[in-house]
C-alpha cells in the first residue's frame, strides 16, 4: 500500500515552470545546431543545411514563447529532472531529421541520435564511410554537446537564476563546490573547450588530416566514441589510436578537477579516489585481457599488448572506440570488458557506466560491516570515504540506482534472449548501451529486429538519465494529485 503520509508531502510538478526552462533549453539547442548547419554548407550540402535551418526555426518557434514565461520563486527537484528527461527524448527526435537526408530510414536516424545525445555511439549503420561529412560531424557534434550536457550549458550561458542553476546542474551530476551554480558550470564549461582544443590539436599531430581529427575530438572528449571509419581506431595511424585513447581516459576524469589543477596549481589534485580507482582498474583489466589471451592462444605480441590497453581504456573510460573485431574475443576477455563497462569512469566526467564513486561507497560499506562485527557492540562506526561522512541519503542513492540498474539489464537482456539473439553477446550489447559504451560485440546491426532497436535506445537513455529522471518524469504522481501548491 503506498504511504499516505508520504503522498501528502508530495508536490505535483508545475507544467509553467517545465516549460519555462524547457523552453530555454530548446533555444540553446538550436543555437548549437547552427554548427552542424554552417559545415553541411560549407561542404556543399544543401539538402542537409536546408534540413537543420528546419530544425533552428521550428525549435526557436516552440522555445522562445516559452522561455518568456515568468521566473518561479524555486524549482523543485522533481521539475529539474522532468525537464532535464524531456530534453533528452526531445532532442534526438529532433536531430533525427537532419540525419535522415544522408539516406538513413528514420529509426537508424533516430537511433544515431539517440547514441550520440547519450554519448554512446552504438550504431545500426553497415558503414559510416561511404556518409557525408555533414553526416559524419554531425553525429560527432551531439555527443560533444551531449557529453557535458544540455542543462550544464544552459547554467552556464543562459540561466540566472541561481537556484534553478543549482537544481538543473544537480540533475546532470555536475553539481559543485563554488559560489553560484552558473560560475561553477562556466568554469566547467571553459574547461570542456580547452580541453576540446587540445585534444584536437593532438589528434591533428598524432598523423590525421583535419577532418578526422575534429571528428575523433569530439567524440574522445565526450567519451563517445563516434568514428569516421567502419574499424573505428583500427583504421588510424598507432600514435592516432593513443592519442585519441588518452584524451578518452582523461575524459573520464572528473571535469572540475581540471579547473582547480589550474587555478590552484596543483596537479596533484587530478589523483584523487575515484581517479587512482580509475587508472587501477585500466591497468588490472590490461593485464587481465592480456593473461586472457596468451592462456587462451598460447602466444603474445606487442600488438597484443598493445590492443590489450587501448581496449580497456576504451571500455572502462566507457568511450567505445574500438581496435579489434571483438566478436574474436575469447568469451573471458568479453567478460573482463562487461565489467569495466558497468564500472565506468568518475562522477563530474563525461564518461557513462555506473559511477566509481559508487563502487568506493558500496566498497565502503562493506567493509563497514566487516569492521561491526569485529568491534564491540557499543562501538558506533560511520561510513567515510575520503575523510568525509557518507551520509544516509547517498546510501540510500547508491543502494537503489545499483538494484535499478541491474533490474533494467537483467529485464533487456532476457528480452535479447527471447528474441532468439546469443548470450554472451546480447548481455555485451546491453551493458554497452545502459553503460553508454557503445562497443559492440555485433549484436547492434542494420536488421537487428525494430523492437530491439528501440530497447537499446531506452537503455542509453535510461543510462545517460541514471533511470531516476525517466521514472519521475512517467510517475503520475508527480503531476497529477489532486492539489494545487503555489511555490
Amino acid at each position: 500500500m503506498p504511504d499516505t503520509s508520504a503522498l501528502a508531502l508530495m508536490r505535483p510538478v508545475r507544467v509553467r515552470v517545465v516549460f519555462k526552462y524547457l523552453g530555454q533549453l530548446l533555444a540553446l539547442l538550436a543555437v548549437l545546431s547552427i554548427v552542424p548547419a554552417l559545415v553541411a554548407l560549407a561542404t556543399g550540402e544543401w539538402g542537409v543545411a536546408l534540413r537543420y535551418l528546419a530544425v533552428i526555426v521550428a525549435l526557436l518557434l516552440v522555445s522562445l514563447p516559452l522561455a518568456r514565461l515568468p521566473e518561479p520563486h524555486r524549482i523543485e527537484r522533481n521539475e529539474a529532472l522532468s525537464i532535464t528527461a524531456l530534453v533528452f527524448l526531445i532532442a534526438p527526435a529532433v536531430m533525427s531529421y537532419p540525419l535522415m537526408a544522408d539516406g538513413v530510414p528514420w529509426l537508424d536516424a533516430w537511433f544515431e541520435a539517440v547514441s550520440g545525445m547519450t554519448t554512446t555511439g552504438l550504431s545500426t549503420l553497415a558503414s559510416v564511410e561511404d556518409r557525408s561529412a555533414a553526416f559524419l560531424f554531425g553525429r560527432a557534434w551531439m555527443q560533444w554537446y551531449g557529453g557535458l550536457g544540455i542543462a550544464v550549458l544552459a547554467v552556464g550561458m543562459l540561466m540566472g537564476h541561481r537556484v534553478v542553476s543549482k537544481q538543473l546542474l544537480s540533475t546532470a551530476g555536475e553539481e559543485g563546490q563554488s559560489t553560484t551554480a552558473r560560475t561553477y558550470a562556466r568554469r566547467v564549461v571553459w574547461v570542456y573547450l580547452g580541453f576540446s582544443l587540445f585534444a584536437f590539436g593532438l589528434i591533428l599531430v598524432a598523423g590525421t588530416d583535419p577532418f578526422t581529427a575534429v571528428v575523433h575530438a569530439l567524440a574522445a572528449v565526450s567519451t563517445g566514441g563516434f568514428s569516421s571509419f567502419d574499424a573505428s581506431l583500427a583504421a588510424m595511424p598507432q600514435a592516432a589510436r593513443w592519442a585519441v585513447s588518452l584524451v578518452s581516459l582523461a575524459g573520464a576524469v572528473s571535469l572540475p578537477l581540471y579547473y582547480l589543477a589550474v587555478t590552484r596549481r596543483k596537479p596533484t589534485v587530478l589523483l584523487d579516489n575515484e581517479s587512482r580507482m580509475l587508472l587501477g582498474a585500466v591497468l588490472v583489466i590490461s593485464l587481465g585481457l592480456v593473461l586472457t589471451h596468451w592462456v587462451s592462444r598460447s602466444s603474445l605480441g606487442l600488438g597484443d599488448i598493445d590492443q590489450s590497453v587501448l581496449l580497456a581504456i576504451s571500455a572502462q573510460s566507457t568511450a567505445g572506440f574500438s581496435s579489434a573485431d571483438l566478436s574474436d574475443q575469447e568469451p573471458a576477455s568479453r567478460l573482463l570488458v562487461i565489467l569495466a563497462m558497468l564500472m565506468g569512469g568518475s562522477a563530474g566526467s563525461t564518461a557513462g557506466g555506473f559511477k566509481l564513486i559508487r563502487i568506493l561507497i558500496v566498497a565502503r560499506l562493506v567493509q563497514l560491516i566487516v569492521q561491526r562485527i569485529n568491534a564491540p557492540s557499543r562501538a558506533v562506526l560511520s561510513p567515510r570515504l575520503g575523510g568525509l561522512r557518507i551520509e544516509a541519503d547517498d546510501i540510500e542513492n547508491v543502494l537503489v540506482l545499483a538494484g535499478l540498474w541491474f533490474a533494467v539489464t537483467l529485464l533487456s537482456w532476457w528480452l535479447f534472449l527471447l528474441a532468439g539473439e546469443p548470450a554472451m553477446d546480447s548481455l555485451f550489447e546491453v551493458v554497452s548501451a545502459v553503460g553508454t559504451v557503445g562497443l559492440s560485440s555485433g549484436v547492434t546491426r542494420p536488421d537487428l529486429d525494430a523492437g530491439l532497436k528501440v530497447l537499446l535506445c531506452v537503455d542509453m537513455l535510461l543510462g545517460r538519465l541514471e533511470i531516476i529522471a525517466l521514472l519521475v518524469l512517467l510517475y503520475p504522481r508527480s503531476w497529477f494529485d489532486g492539489r494545487h501548491v503555489e511555490r
